[in-house]
């Protein structure tokens, strides 16, 4: 019996076989080539397993440039290869892994190039964790690692909102609600709805949307996200990870308020505040107007009696102050000043006296170093002094005279006296040629003679420079003078000019008859008149 693939049906096994057919076969073998058995065997597992439930642990999973997954699922004691194609795995919520546990869907079939059996999977989910629990976890750890739920990146919630956005279902009980708390707080706050699907296919893809719609509006304070309570995959749009970056990409602050207190979101932890439910994120991003007035009420009455308060304070100061004797005399206040301004006049009068009569006596005493040093002073010292040896030098010549002319005897005393005396005179003559020769008025009179010289010379060169610069200026004068317009003049030439104007006439035609000129000359101006142009 053949199969609808086209081979042998080896699981057919008929109770009364044809004896004819069985002679045949004894006499004549079926012999299948590779590709026969393998069609046929194909054709056998995928009529018998074309939907099994299949469970056991992930082993080798590696996905493909074309997106395909391959890996080996295996229990303790076999394995056996699994496919799963890419239109099957963009519907996964979550990404399998090495050792996990699953639970697959899918059917047999040979993968005939390897003679082959593989599972086809359609569909699979962790088994011990739910497949939305795994995905929820999986998002969590990867948005936190990236630093979406970090501290500094919450925005603070404005105190006084006047307009709030609401993101949610149109028709739920939640948009009531939360029109209904804001009301009851605050009649002045606005509200502004934009309606999406809050669960389902899409769901996730309007409210990204609709955020970053309400965030293009320059109105709007606050955000208010969320949806009434549900299952997990009524709420699975809030753990999408499309919603959370919209969330984070915010730049008005965003309430997160979905489901009920209990249940958790992804959007929860990126929002910049968590509700526990709609009506709490109504109450807690409206402050109740009429507390907020009895609050201002009372900070004006407390401010009021603050600056009464201080009011009166400074005003009892400012009498007490008006009272003290510095405003009735304020004469007074000038004694204390007038006392020190006498005091350091005295100390100054007696600093200048000391410092004069200080500055006195160095100067004394500079005059009269300057009168010791004086040349004229040496001189007259040096003139005593040499006045003083001569004197000296006198008598001792009598003494040694006296002396000579008793001890010898008088024959010869004329010729050794005269002899002494002329060896005495002629010393006495080069001491005196030596004193004029170091005499300071000798040295002043070459000095002076120099002095004289030096000066004649200046004198004569600065003549010269002189007479060579004036030489030099007549020149000049001379050249400017030739190229002086009074020159032009002085050669017979005249300047004519109108008179009103002062506008120089070049031509005939700029005249006309009864214009005024002025004709300016080398001596002089000229006004004439035209009588004929």
């Amino acid at each position: 019996m053949n199969d609808p693939y086209g081979g042998t049906n080896l699981f057919s096994h008929p109770e009364e076989p044809d004896d004819e057919i069985e002679e045949e076969l004894e006499e004549t073998p079926s012999v299948y080539t590779v590709s026969e058995l393998t069609a046929a065997i194909s054709g056998v597992l995928e009529m018998n397993f074309d939907s099994i439930w299949l469970e056991g642990e992930i082993s080798g999973h590696k996905v493909a440039q074309s997106k395909h997954a391959y890996f080996t699922l295996k229990d303790d004691r076999c394995q056996i290869r699994c496919v799963m194609f890419r239109g099957s795995r963009s519907g996964l919520k979550f990404e399998p892994e090495d050792g996990d546990q699953i639970l697959l869907s899918g059917r047999v079939a040979v993968y005939q190039a390897r003679g082959e059996y593989q599972i086809i999977v359609d569909s699979m989910e962790p088994r011990g964790l739910g497949a939305l629990q795994k995905a929820f976890d999986q998002l969590k750890k990867k948005l936190e690692e990236e630093g979406l739920f970090a501290a500094q990146h919450k925005k603070p919630l404005p105190q006084f909102p006047w307009k709030v956005g609401v993101i949610t279902s149109p028709t739920g009980a939640v948009i009531r609600d939360i029109l209904n708390v804001i009301k009851r707080r605050n009649p002045k706050v606005s509200v502004l709805l934009n309606p999406v699907k809050v669960q389902g296919e899409g769901s996730a893809i309007e409210i990204a949307k609709a955020i970053k719609e309400m965030n293009l509006r320059q109105d709007l304070d606050l955000l208010i996200v969320g949806r009434g309570g549900g299952s997990i995959e009524d709420l699975w749009a809030f753990n999408e990870e499309v919603v959370a970056r919209a969330i984070f990409q915010s730049r008005i602050p965003v309430i997160s308020a979905v489901g009920h207190e209990v249940d958790v979101t992804i959007a929860d932890f990126v929002a910049d505040l968590r509700a526990p439910t709609p009506s709490a994120a109504a109450e807690i991003a409206v402050p109740v107007l009429d507390e907020m007035l009895d609050l201002l009420r009372g900070l004006t009455e407390n401010m009021i009696g603050q600056i009464e308060w201080q009011f009166q304070d400074r005003r009892e100061r400012l009498l007490s102050l008006i009272d003290r004797r510095f405003f009735r005399e304020p004469a007074r206040i000038l004694e204390n000043p007038a006392q020190r301004l006498d005091d350091m006049s005295a100390r100054l009068t007696r600093s200048l006296e000391t410092w004069s009569l200080v500055q006195r006596e160095g100067l004394n005493s500079r005059v009269k170093r300057l009168l010791s040093a004086s040349p004229e002073r040496k001189l007259i010292q040096q003139r005593a002094r040499l006045e003083n040896q001569e004197q000296l030098l006198g008598h001792l010549m009598m003494s040694r005279v006296r002396l000579e002319r008793n001890r010898l005897d008088l024959s010869r005393l004329p010729r050794s006296l005269d002899s002494w005396s002329r060896v005495q005179r002629e010393t006495l003559r080069s001491l005196v040629k030596r004193l004029l020769s170091a005499s300071p008025e000798r040295k002043l009179a070459q000095a002076r003679s120099r002095f004289d010289s030096q000066n004649h010379l200046l004198a004569h060169l600065m003549t010269g420079g002189l007479k060579t610069e004036r030489n030099r200026f007549d020149a000049i004068a001379r050249q400017l003078d030739s190229l002086s317009p009074l020159q032009v003049l002085g050669r017979g030439y005249s300047l004519t000019s109108k008179r009103e104007t002062g506008k120089v006439v070049f031509r005939k035609d700029q005249v006309k008859p009864g214009d005024r000129l002025r004709i300016r000359l080398s001596d002089g101006e000229l006004d004439a008149t035209v009588e004929d142009g």
